[in-house]
């Protein structure tokens, strides 16, 4: 049985990785894998999809959570779920008796790592005296020493970890500025001690490390106001996620005639619809540097578009299955929802709900 160590990196972008900037992740990547391109994940490529996708193995139509609104405002039922509707890894873990650990920068429920035998911060609190970056979460340095007990005790057979900085620094700054890059170089060399922290089992160790989504700057375009400028527009509520937004459709409506409508709209990529028990809902995404009008905005940099739906795709280990997932990585870019389904049966758990694809499976046809 494989010792398994996930690292999320949050809105770390996969440009970033370069044997000059972050040689420990480069480093990684050259011996066990990497998708070159990064990985994907669903709109609006935000935190809280994203990070569900990867623990539960499901994508949003399964798992429920579509956005990361939730945080500012209670969403209407249209708008999803703000915990995942199927269990996690962690559960999967407990119910085979494995011993599991999370150490994690952001936990308002969205990480889901209650079932974790080992939780930091403990019941989701944070512990008064922790270091807090600009937005009021632990620093990586906080985090850091939690995870890195986590990975050395032999106990913990699956062990997460998330770092937030480089998303709190991402927003603030942009995520092309020199701060940006200074946190880069940082994560990196946390994510060097935790691996020097395995080196010890390493070869019964796989390690994955993925980002929840990428970052953009904005450009100089007025936000995208989809109830301000559309006159008898067959939508009555939305609910915007940064470069992409949920609008809930009125009753009877034609999706595609409504999304036609909406690929109209000036700075709008794309579109797809989705059903939310009886509501229709389309997902839209804003075209590069396009953000979706809010009550409030980023001053650096932001995600949710198409643009920022590219992530972090890295293995590594001395396991002999992290072989196989490189050539799959080398073929194919993963989807964050792979990931759990990949990792169970190396762990000897079952996800029955997981309707991500195993990485490196030969019974699944090519892309």
């Amino acid at each position: 049985m494989a010792r398994v160590i996930l690292l999320g990196l949050d809105g770390f972008p996969n440009r970033a990785v370069g044997a000059g900037l972050t040689p420990r992740l480069w480093k990684l990547g050259q011996e066990g894998g990497r998708a070159a391109d990064g990985g994907v994940t669903d709109l609006p490529s935000s935190t809280d999809p994203g990070f569900c996708s990867l623990l539960t193995g499901c994508r949003p139509e399964k798992h429920g959570v579509r956005t990361t609104a939730w945080r500012f405002a209670r969403l209407p039922q249209w708008a999803g779920a703000e915990i995942p509707r199927v269990p996690t890894i962690f559960e999967a873990c407990r119910a085979a008796g494995l011993r599991t650990a999370a150490a994690v920068g952001d936990d308002r429920g969205l990480l889901c790592t209650d079932a974790a035998d080992l939780r930091w911060p403990p019941d989701g609190v944070i512990p008064l005296g922790t270091a807090l970056d600009a937005h009021g979460y632990p620093t990586n340095a906080a985090v850091l020493p939690h995870l890195l007990g986590a990975v050395r005790d032999a106990r913990n057979q699956f062990v997460f970890g998330h770092l937030n900085e480089a998303d709190t620094v991402g927003h603030d700054h942009g995520p092309q500025s020199d701060a940006a890059r200074s946190c880069y170089a940082a994560t990196d060399a946390a994510v060097g001690e935790i691996l020097d922290a395995a080196a010890d089992r390493w070869p019964d160790t796989v390690v994955v490390i993925v980002s929840d989504h990428d970052m953009q700057p904005r450009d100089a375009s007025p936000p995208i106001d989809l109830m301000g400028g559309a006159d008898h527009a067959p939508w009555d509520l939305v609910i915007p996620d940064g470069g992409a937004a949920l609008v809930h459709l009125l009753p009877h409506t034609d999706p595609q005639a409504a999304g036609k409508r909406l690929e109209a709209i000036d700075g709008i990529e794309s579109w797809s619809s989705a059903h939310q028990g009886p509501s229709e809902v389309a997902i839209v995404g804003a075209k590069p540097g396009r953000i979706f009008a809010a009550p409030g905005y980023p001053v650096g940099g932001f995600h949710g578009a198409p643009a920022t739906a590219r992530t972090l795709a890295i293995v590594g280990g001395g396991h002999p299955a992290v072989e196989r997932i490189a050539r799959s990585l080398a073929r194919r870019r993963p989807h964050l929802a792979d990931w759990a389904p990949t990792l169970a049966p190396l762990l000897g758990i079952d996800l029955p709900q997981a309707d991500g694809m195993v990485l490196g499976d030969q019974r699944q046809p090519p892309p």
